[in-house]
């Protein structure tokens, strides 16, 4: 698909930003985690992981131990909806490259281009 898959870190910026018309893809778990999300960007896809999500998560988090950089489960389980479905997952934490190092097609991107930035903070 090559689509955005936006992390939590991301949705916490772009909400700050005002920037509401966002398309992409995020998770149930991201939005459970910033719960601000679910009505706000209103042009953002809702992924529940999948059983094939969950195996593939379960092999990720084998091969990240066996390396010695295992990352937080959650984490763990977005990056393999993000592998599965060939998205590009959008955020700035820095573990996610310990991903690479098992999947080098692997696709992250910490920048995301903001259009007309709105420096408005939201309560």
């Amino acid at each position: 698909m090559g689509e955005n898959f936006f992390d939590t870190n991301w949705l916490m910026e772009l909400y700050k930003l005002n920037q509401k018309n966002i398309k992409g893809f995020t998770s149930i778990l991201n939005i459970i985690e910033y719960p601000k999300s679910i009505d706000f960007f209103t042009n953002l896809e809702i992924i529940v992981p999948s059983n094939r999500d969950y195996q593939q998560a379960i092999d990720l988090a084998k091969n990240l131990y066996k390396m010695g950089n295992p990352i937080p489960a959650i984490d763990i389980l977005i990056a393999s909806i993000c592998y599965n479905s060939k998205f590009i997952l959008i955020s700035r934490d820095k573990h996610f490259d310990a991903v690479k190092e098992v999947w080098n097609d692997f696709k992250i991107s910490q920048d995301y281009n903001i259009k007309n930035k709105k420096e408005k903070k939201i309560s």
